[in-house]
């Protein structure tokens, strides 16, 4: 009888065990106050050696007449488990986005992602606001302070020596 219970403890004890996991985030892009979610997905994959890396590839498109704005990322995997993320092609502004998510010394990997988009018009507005061309360097000339500095210097040499 005491090697029942003795069985039913160490049985209890392996399936009870905890399973931890890790869950990384990434967000690419800027975050507008229109933004508006666009599409997304999730899927899980199981993957058999998890000593070798395992690439899962996913492109994130928007609706016509919008661009993505910014692209979170949220990726599982095992606790002991790495998980990188690459922005393959795209950027904020475009009108898609491929990344690619590397999961190495886990035994599955399990993704979501949500694209927020915003209408084109309303990038290009917001776009020119935030990224103003300089046109020129301003009043300053690098080379006459560097020449004028260079004189004082050694004028200073020459009569403190």
């Amino acid at each position: 009888m005491s090697w029942l219970l003795f069985l039913v403890c160490v049985s209890g004890t392996v399936m009870c065990y905890p399973y931890f996991f890790e869950t990384k985030k990434f967000r690419v892009g800027i975050e507008y106050d229109h933004s508006l979610p666009m599409t997304g997905g999730s899927d899980r994959y199981r993957h058999r050696n998890n000593y070798d890396p395992f690439f899962v590839t996913v492109t994130a498109a928007v609706k016509r007449g919008y661009v993505i704005s910014y692209l979170e990322v949220s990726a599982t995997v095992d606790a002991l488990g790495e998980v990188d993320f690459n922005l393959i092609r795209g950027q904020t502004g475009s009108t898609s986005m491929v990344f690619q998510l590397v999961s190495n010394h886990s035994d599955f990997l399990s993704y979501n992602y949500l694209a927020y988009g915003i209408r084109e018009e309303e990038y290009r507005k917001m776009s020119n606001i935030v990224t103003l061309p300089l046109t020129n360097a301003g009043s300053r000339n690098d080379n006459a302070i560097t020449f004028i500095a260079f004189i004082l210097l050694y004028t200073c040499y020459i009569l403190y020596p």
